[in-house]
């Protein structure tokens, strides 16, 4: 898990003993929301309970850093980021069965954008046609790798090469600001161009104050808001709700159906 890989390198790197001692007790809070992970029992109703459950154990004012004491995390900590999130995603998709598909990956990955043919000149396309393709950033996605070939007519050797197809990208926030949806938006019309079946959520604890986008015309194919809220010093907690409605989304989005839309103060949901 990714939160867990942070635990693991910032448990390795403290120097500091309290600090250690710290980092052990948040990780035996993350290793009950591992084992409701692995349960079959309760499904996302144990699943949820876990992660409220550190959730509120990590906000505990003992682990943020005191000048004083010199003990305890800055708030730009790795312990601190919203990578729980990520996890979360992760069990929902590992319940899918399209991970066992050929060529279907799931993780931070990149996928390749400005897919094109591209020649020196017109003239030297028999002798090399230049197919060329970049890469976006890494993202929390499922894709599809393809091996293609090609080759101009009248000629034996193909030029062998291959492509990722973002299927679903998944960005995820504490709090959704516009500038966090501008940038979503970006990154859903780059996926867009090159595979134009990719779909994109976002899902954030949280929705910054007044803001609601909208996604009518936007690539970006839904927002959960799993506390059901804009920010705010009371959160509420990560409604069970809200998770279902994401796993039944996703669930959707590989078989092309879709849900309708409501007000996410209400469902969590923006669509």
């Amino acid at each position: 898990m990714f939160y867990k890989d942070i635990l693991q390198q910032l448990l390795k790197d403290e120097t500091n003993s309290i600090n250690k001692m710290y980092l052990h007790e948040i990780n035996i809070k993350w290793k009950n929301f591992e084992k409701a992970a692995e349960s079959k029992a309760g499904f996302n109703n144990l699943l949820v309970k876990a992660m409220n459950d550190f959730i509120s154990s990590l906000s505990n004012k003992k682990y943020v850093y005191n000048s004083t004491t010199r003990r305890g995390f800055k708030k730009n900590s790795p312990v601190f980021s919203n990578c729980y999130l990520n996890d979360l995603v992760s069990v929902l998709m590992s319940r899918r069965k399209i991970l066992s598909h050929l060529g279907v990956k799931w993780g931070f990955q990149t996928f390749n954008v400005n897919l094109k043919f591209n020649p020196n000149d017109l003239c030297s396309i028999e002798k090399d046609i230049k197919f060329e393709q970049a890469f976006s950033p890494e993202m929390l996605q499922l894709t599809q790798e393809i091996d293609t070939q090609h080759r101009v007519s009248g000629k034996r050797n193909f030029h062998k090469y291959k492509t990722i197809l973002p299927l679903i990208i998944f960005h995820t926030f504490d709090n959704l600001t516009e500038v966090d949806f501008i940038r979503t938006e970006y990154y859903a019309n780059m996926a867009k161009s090159t595979f134009e079946k990719s779909k994109t959520i976002i899902i954030t604890e949280t929705m910054d104050e007044n803001f609601i986008p909208e996604l009518s015309s936007s690539k970006i194919n839904s927002i959960f808001v799993l506390r059901k809220q804009y920010k705010s010093n009371d959160l509420k907690e990560i409604s069970i709700e809200v998770v279902d409605a994401l796993e039944k989304k996703i669930k959707e989005l590989l078989t092309e159906k879709d849900i309708a839309s409501c007000d996410f103060q209400k469902t969590g949901i923006i669509k």
